[in-house]
């Protein structure tokens, strides 16, 4: 008998009902008896809170209400839950990216240069803390941190140091992470790129510039979260006119799930976080597809490998929905949104180099769900600043990932998925639930103000640690075959002479700039911050006179003051 001479199945196998009560007897008669008899004892409920069955059919989807054109589509059409490109992989893999930066800006050029002979196609910048939270290596403040975890970057010498024989368009994308001095980075790649001969068109610039997360997660902040996203967005409508193929704001919830509030709840506070980025840009009278497609998401979700694949594709539904029906958006480039992810896993101090292999997992379950852009962990992360041998490591992860074992081959592989696309229904509907719930309070500024969005994630930090506790959370050498922390003495370090090479840098540009220039430059910035205008112009005029980082944040300080944190909570 051939496929061909198969009679079609009857009537009975056709019938919701009928598939529905055989998923029931099954349940009953074989699954209960098996899991009766084992008595193993296993986690059975994902880190946002969402039951995980035994089995998922096509009457599980059927309970959901499940509608294939209006819940899945097709990829590069709405709602773009399969993806945000027709052709996604199979015209082009995703961008191999690196994030990387420590010492000082000459120390660190080589890496960049070998990381590009790796096949690195974008690089992303660590910056040190103090240059994160506007603090001249001289500072204070600075003292004992200038490049211990990322590079330090004073002024727009530092930048053309690290970028030395170094063109800006040798690579797809380049960028940083720096969030509370977007404006100061955008104009510092603007000006290095003018430097270097280059028109903006000929390179793009891959900003994170979200501050918003930053009060509630990883600490950065430096002004009121008010005057702190209104900077934010003065790049991004620089761009609509100068770069718009630039990506000068990506909104994150990467910190947000670390810091407990796990990556529905962690979407929904990023969405609004860029509902409040897109209103402040609207209301200055630009159109929402333009503005639109300058937002990317960085997404996360490292704790569960389909709860991550799901979270990916309910994330560009919830996106679609809200610019669609929301802002009343239309261009595919402003509804389909575009996805940064760091693959890491959940790594571990003991037998670091265990986390090659959840790496390699997180990082493939952020593919499987249609990620464009994806950097990735070292193994050695969690001890240090990675070390070359683990960085290669990282990039060569991706690059298996995106070369071999199709899984690059198919669109949305798992699509179609009993698992996938219930998982994906119920974390689009908890997203849009939290949506409204911080709607309701008064939006992204009220949920910093008011403390609820950092109780939330306190909250979530006690669960997530219960589970670890009771080994409910399995955790390879942490909570299962335990092992003692691990620091390899491979580990990379930092020159101890790092610091007094960047001070010597800083104190020459200094003695050597136009101080009248730069004096303008900052009485420029202050005038546009006191008439609520577009910095990014006297923020541009101020980094080619070679001011500070430092000196460009002071105007700040003192037109806006500096942030408070709540006591409600």
């Amino acid at each position: 008998m051939t496929i061909h001479d198969r009679k079609p199945p009857g009537p009975a196998h056709e019938d919701a009902a009928h598939i529905a009560a055989e998923h029931d007897r099954w349940l009953a008669a074989s699954y209960g008896p098996a899991i009766k008899e084992s008595g193993e004892r296993r986690r059975f409920v994902s880190d946002i809170g969402l039951p995980i069955e035994a089995l998922y059919s096509p009457a599980t989807l059927a309970r959901e209400g499940f509608d294939y054109l209006a819940d899945t589509g097709f990829p590069g059409e709405f709602p773009y839950t399969r993806g945000d490109d027709p052709a996604m992989y199979r015209k082009a893999p995703f961008i191999v990216s690196a994030y990387t930066g420590f010492g000082e800006a000459g120390a660190c050029n080589g890496r960049l240069r070998r990381l590009i002979e790796l096949g690195v196609e974008q690089l992303l910048l660590a910056f040190d803390l103090p240059t994160q939270c506007g603090y001249d290596s001289d500072h204070i403040m600075a003292a004992g941190e200038v490049g211990r975890v990322g590079v330090a970057i004073d002024t727009l010498a530092d930048l053309e140091a690290l970028f030395d024989r170094l063109p800006l368009n040798a690579i797809r994308r380049v960028g940083t992470l720096g969030n509370s001095i977007g404006p100061i980075v955008a104009a510092m790649f603007a000006a290095l790129g003018e430097k270097q001969g280059l028109r903006y068109a000929d390179y793009t610039v891959n900003l994170q510039n979200d501050p918003l997360k930053e009060y509630l997660a990883r600490g950065t902040q430096i002004l009121p979260a008010a005057p702190a996203a209104k900077l934010a967005v003065d790049p991004v409508a620089w761009c609509v006119t100068h770069a718009p193929h630039w990506s000068p704001l990506t909104v994150c919830y990467n910190h947000l799930n670390a810091g407990g509030a796990g990556s529905s709840l962690g979407g929904a506070i990023a969405l609004a976080n860029a509902r409040h980025y897109l209103d402040l840009l609207l209301a200055r009278g630009h159109a929402i597809d333009d503005v639109a497609p300058l937002l990317h998401m960085f997404a996360d979700e490292r704790h569960d490998f389909f709860v991550s694949v799901a979270n990916m594709r309910a994330l560009r539904k919830t996106w679609a929905h809200m610019i669609r029906d929301g802002y009343g958006g239309t261009r595919p480039a402003a509804l389909a949104l575009q996805t940064t992810v760091y693959g890491h896993g959940q790594e571990a101090l003991a037998e670091p180099i265990n986390n090659l292999v959840r790496i390699a997992f997180g990082t493939l379950a952020y593919v499987l769900g249609g990620a464009s852009y994806v950097y990735i962990a070292s193994y050695d992360e969690a001890v240090g600043i990675p070390s070359e041998e683990s960085v290669k490591a990282a990039v060569r992860t991706q690059q298996i990932i995106a070369h071999e074992h199709g899984f690059t081959d198919t669109i949305d592989p798992l699509g179609g998925s009993y698992l996938v696309e219930t998982l994906t229904l119920q974390i689009e509907r908890q997203m849009t639930a939290a949506m409204a719930l911080i709607a309701g309070m008064g939006g992204a500024l009220a949920i910093v103000d008011n403390g609820w969005a950092k109780r939330m994630m306190s909250e979530g930090v006690v669960r997530r640690q219960k589970l670890v506790d009771s080994g409910d959370r399995s955790w390879i050498t942490v909570n299962r075959q335990r092992q003692a922390p691990d620091v390899p003495h491979t580990a990379f370090r930092i020159d101890p002479a790092t610091a007094s090479r960047q001070l010597a840098r800083l104190a020459e540009v200094k003695a050597t700039r136009d101080q009248a220039r730069v004096t303008r430059a900052l009485a420029a910035i202050d005038a546009a911050c006191a008439e609520d205008r577009n910095t990014m112009e006297s923020v541009l005029e101020a980094v080619r006179a070679y001011a500070t980082v430092g000196e460009i944040v002071d105007v700040w300080r003192r037109r806006y003051g500096e942030f408070q944190p709540s006591t409600t909570f």
